[in-house]
């Protein structure tokens, strides 16, 4: 560690350290009898000068206030505040002088205004320097007193503490309770005024995005058809001109914007057929009124007495039905002739088109939305080469559309009638990983046998209905939509999505999964086909096992592991005995269910750690981790009393084979790939040469197997009979 870095971890240890110390040193201090009128004035100059030090330091680092955020009072600051009212206690006689209270007084200040997690550190030091106080009076001989102090003290802290928190969650409640009223009121307008649909769910994955929009859109109408609205009132020398609109299910009117005197207007909402504002709208047709009495009460948009003499309601129509009224009245006994309401037809008119526009805009801004969604969605798609990675972009771009509780995306093998769960998050979905189940009557084989997305608007009757077996139960979900995955016209899997919500997938957001599940499609048949690609250069096709480029680029690895670490490592090279004879008396068919039938072996007989790899034609390569010379032997005679009791079934009758195998360990027998190899292929030989079904280590004396012993010098070595190769009886 260098200099530089030394001096700034001091001065950082300072800076949290100097408050605490300094009224820790008071409190010892005021034991001693500090500020007191006997006691040292030197001394008291030290600590009071360490007192202002420490509370000019945490003044000067304490951070900036900030309008939106107002920091807490420091609590390094109470601390010291705290003890400065204790040494003006000492300095002017204790608890019987005229600053006994100013210790409370600090410890409630402090625990309002300072970090609420550090209010026990308050109420603990004022605790302290009570019992300080005491002692450096008498003694602690007062004991019932100090106590009394100590618990007033620690109870002024709980009593502030608890009622600061309290005010703070009433405060916090009123305003969530405010501002969901206020964000009610703005869904509530702007499914009037159709920017969104009325089935649209109540919060979504971009809730802030779509607030941003709606409120910007309906400040929009609201400018609009203010600025209309006063302009036709100076116009006609009205005393009120105001704009009413339906609501969703068209049964009431509620104040949109008015332009009028300093008279107060109603903002209830007014029910069609309910005086001459909803007589208008329930009619579909103007209503004109003059020479109105001042008691007149059909005019239920003001709030009291009205003076209005001549009255005019213009309905606004979308398609045949009223989405409005436009209002226009005069004190003046001057009625509206056919000019004026010519003229107020064309304003509500207008006013039907400025929020028809607004309406436009916002469709368009919500489908740029959606099509910035589906573009990062095709481009993580596009990006993914696993399979895995397409089921995260597949979920990731599920969560940016639509919010859901649970989202399952299965694979089909239509062949088998196969439905296996490759992915699932969301409540309950460790119940759904692995899941695999036949096609049946649930929905998401319905979805693959179809081809469409199920259930009709994605709505879900458990009664009835189940997603993908009978027994599984999806934890109260009102709303399901199951989206096939098809590929050139052969569907390979279903996107399904859960919601508790009713209603939880609008027509929108099923159009937009439908997108989405057609490029999923596409990713997710891309990368399983990467995939086979993969397998086929990797992987020998007859038995699945590693092929010789492979088993190398293994082998390689897992030496460098083995000479890193100084861990153990064999490898046994291994083929089958007169393995021509098969060919050539039973045929090549014959060799290669032989050949398959070995790997079979290999496999059963392998560890977790092992590697296995076709090396070529009848020869196999096993490379064992963390195993020596002698437990790989075990292993390779494992394999060969295997393989022995192994009966083919031909057409020539049965048929049973055996196999020789040659051990080498690293590093006793070579250092590298090709030097372990060829010492295990000299072993192999030697087991052939002394003959055959058996195996040996690459240093071994004598081998190991079941086969005749080897000659003795100066004779030649013949095979038995059909060695190798023997009919099973």
């Amino acid at each position: 560690m260098d200099l530089v870095s030394i001096f700034r971890r001091a001065g950082r240890g300072y800076a949290r350290a100097a408050a605490p110390g300094a009224a820790l040193v008071l409190a010892l201090w005021l034991a001693a009898g500090g500020f007191s009128p006997s006691g040292s004035r030197v001394g008291d100059a030290l600590v009071l000068a360490l007192l202002v030090a420490a509370l000019a330091q945490r003044l000067v680092n304490r951070p900036r206030a900030s309008l939106d955020a107002p920091p807490p009072m420091d609590t390094g600051v109470a601390l010291l505040l705290l003890g400065g009212a204790d040494a003006a206690v000492a300095a002017t006689g204790g608890a019987s002088g005229p600053f006994a209270a100013l210790p409370l007084l600090v410890v409630a200040l402090g625990v309002a205004l300072a970090d609420p997690r550090r209010t026990w550190v308050l109420a603990g030091y004022g605790a302290l320097g009570e019992l300080c106080l005491g002692y450096a009076r008498d003694g602690l001989e007062d004991r019932a007193g100090s106590a009394v102090r100590v618990l007033l003290v620690l109870a002024a802290g709980a009593v502030h503490h608890g009622l600061t928190r309290a005010e703070v969650y009433r405060v916090r409640t009123h305003a969530r309770k405010i501002l969901a009223e206020e964000r009610q009121r703005q869904k509530e307008a702007a499914q009037s005024f159709r920017l969104v649909s009325p089935q649209a769910p109540a919060s979504r994955p971009s809730e802030r995005d779509d607030e941003s929009r709606l409120k910007s859109s309906l400040d929009a109408i609201h400018a609009s058809t203010v600025g209309l609205l006063v302009l036709v009132r100076r116009t006609m020398h009205l005393r009120t001109c105001a704009l009413f609109w339906a609501d969703v299910k068209g049964r009431q009117l509620r104040l949109v914007e008015a332009a009028t005197d300093d008279v107060e207007l109603r903002e209830e909402a007014i029910a069609f057929g309910v005086g001459a504002v909803g007589g208008a709208a329930s009619m579909a047709r103007p209503v004109v009124l003059a020479h109105l009495r001042p008691e007149y009460a059909g005019l239920t948009y003001y709030k009291g007495a009205h003076g209005v003499r001549a009255f005019a309601a213009m309905p606004i129509l979308d398609g045949g039905s009223v989405k409005g009224v436009l209002v226009a009245d005069r004190a003046e006994d001057h009625p509206f002739d056919a000019d004026d309401q010519a003229t107020l037809e064309a304003v509500a008119l207008q006013a039907r088109r400025l929020i028809d526009n607004e309406r436009v805009f916002a469709r368009l801004e919500r489908a740029r939305d959606d099509l910035a969604k589906l573009f990062q969605a095709a481009r993580a798609l596009g990006e993914a080469r696993v399979e895995d990675q397409v089921l995260a972009a597949v979920a990731a771009a599920s969560r940016a559309i639509v919010e859901h509780d649970l989202l399952v995306l299965a694979t089909y093998d239509a062949r088998a009638g196969e439905h296996r769960v490759r992915h699932a998050e969301g409540e309950g979905s460790e119940r759904l990983r692995g899941l695999s189940f036949h096609d049946n009557a649930g929905i998401a084989s319905a979805v693959a046998k179809t081809r469409h997305a199920l259930p009709y608007k994605g709505q879900l009757d458990t009664r009835t209905q189940f997603v993908f077996t009978r027994e599984l139960d999806l934890g109260g979900c009102a709303s399901v939509l199951s989206l096939p995955l098809v590929v050139r016209d052969r569907v390979i899997g279903t996107l399904t999505l859960a919601s508790r919500r009713r209603n939880g997938f609008t027509e929108g957001a099923r159009q937009l999964l439908g997108v989405l599940a057609g490029n999923a499609s596409v990713a997710l048949a891309n990368a399983q086909s990467v995939h086979r690609l993969e397998e086929l250069a990797t992987t020998d096709p007859m038995t699945g096992l590693l092929n010789k480029r492979s088993l190398e680029t293994e082998f390689d690895q897992r030496l460098k592991a083995s000479e890193r670490f100084g861990r153990p490592l064999a490898v046994a090279v291994l083929d089958i005995d007169h393995f021509k004879k098969v060919n050539d008396t039973y045929g090549h068919a014959v060799g290669d269910v032989v050949i398959k039938g070995l790997g079979a072996v290999l496999v059963r007989c392998r560890r977790e750690t092992d590697v296995i790899g076709r090396f070529g034609g009848e020869e196999f390569v096993l490379v064992c981790e963390e195993t020596d010379g002698e437990g790989a032997l075990q292993l390779a005679e494992r394999v060969r009393e295997e393989l022995s009791r192994q009966v083919f079934q031909t057409e020539k009758g049965p048929l049973q084979v055996t196999c020789s195998l040659g051990v080498a360990e690293f590093p006793r027998h070579g250092k590298d790939r090709l030097g372990l190899f060829e010492r295990a292929d000299a072993a192999l030989y030697r087991a052939k040469h002394e003959g055959r079904n058996r195996c040996c280590l690459a240093d071994s004396p004598a081998p190991a197997g079941g086969g005749p012993r080897a000659p003795r010098k100066g004779r030649k070595a013949e095979p038995a009979a059909g060695q190798g190769m023997t009919p099973a009886r």
